[in-house]
């Protein structure tokens, strides 16, 4: 009878013990009618966020990121899907709580928002195989560069064509816009511009897509973080995202997302 005892003592904790970590690591059960989480995202940028071409559903690292947030918080998430440009109009109306979007962190930004750091990225040239006269960094010298509209690359090549052309007595970069990746890519291959300035992490997912018809140049051009962003002030939903990224973290879903995505090396230390 004592042995019947004990073993039921040993079994219940047991129980509460799998149940907490399970808690610990998922969070409760979603309550219903709960108020979302609403993100807004561009999908036009993988591996960050994109559709699938043949079912049209949303995916990438930012999507499942979305999805775990939403889960330790035990709160939906919803999403406005939109241009990159109209991103920041999306979060200053109201319409979004925060931007979870392949969004860097651009000092211009700080005024309008607030950040917090997920993963490192950089900005990097990359050309396409129609382009065999492009070898260096150099070589983009009075060519036209394809930026995608409303993001700062084209301030980025830029100030990379003052310093590594202009100021050394060779033509600037001609900087064209595009409407999305798409439109790029397009841009490339039929030699309206002769190469592309993108995220490090778009990058490589094009030259890994592609089977080598698309290469970068040489390595990023700067460092930056890419972060999730918060009106102002908004200290509710900043601490939201906060305290369930820490637990993701300290769950190891975060490394499996970044794993699953091929973005290990670029995790926020």
């Amino acid at each position: 009878m004592k042995r019947t005892w004990i073993m039921t003592i040993i079994a219940a904790i047991m129980i509460a013990y799998v149940l907490f970590i399970h808690y610990y690591r998922n969070g409760p059960v979603a309550i219903t009618g709960e108020n979302p989480i609403v993100v807004a995202v561009n999908t036009g940028n993988p591996p960050m966020e994109f559709r699938d071409p043949e079912t049209t559903q949303m995916q990438g690292f930012d999507i499942d990121l979305a999805a775990a947030i939403g889960r330790v918080s035990a709160r939906p998430v919803t999403w406005v899907d939109s241009t990159f440009e109209q991103l920041i109009p999306t979060l200053l109306s109201g319409r979004a709580n925060m931007i979870i979007s392949g969004f860097y962190d651009i000092p211009a930004r700080h005024v309008l928002f607030d950040f917090i750091p997920y993963l490192t990225t950089g900005s990097q040239f990359y050309t396409s195989a129609e382009h065999d006269d492009i070898h260096t960094l150099t070589d983009l010298c009075g060519k036209t560069v394809t930026t995608i509209q409303g993001t700062s690359f084209a301030e980025q090549a830029a100030r990379w064509s003052a310093r590594n052309c202009e100021a050394h007595g060779k033509p600037a970069i001609k900087v064209m816009w595009d409407s999305d990746l798409g439109q790029q890519l397009s841009n490339l291959r039929e030699g309206r511009s002769s190469a592309a300035l993108h995220g490090q992490e778009v990058v490589a997912f094009i030259v890994g897509l592609r089977g080598g018809h698309f290469r970068p140049i040489a390595a990023p051009i700067n460092q930056t973080n890419i972060v999730a962003a918060f009106r102002k002030g908004d200290i509710q939903n900043e601490t939201l995202f906060s305290e369930a990224l820490t637990r993701i973290r300290q769950s190891n879903d975060f490394i499996n997302i970044a794993k699953k995505w091929n973005l290990s090396n670029n995790i926020k230390q």
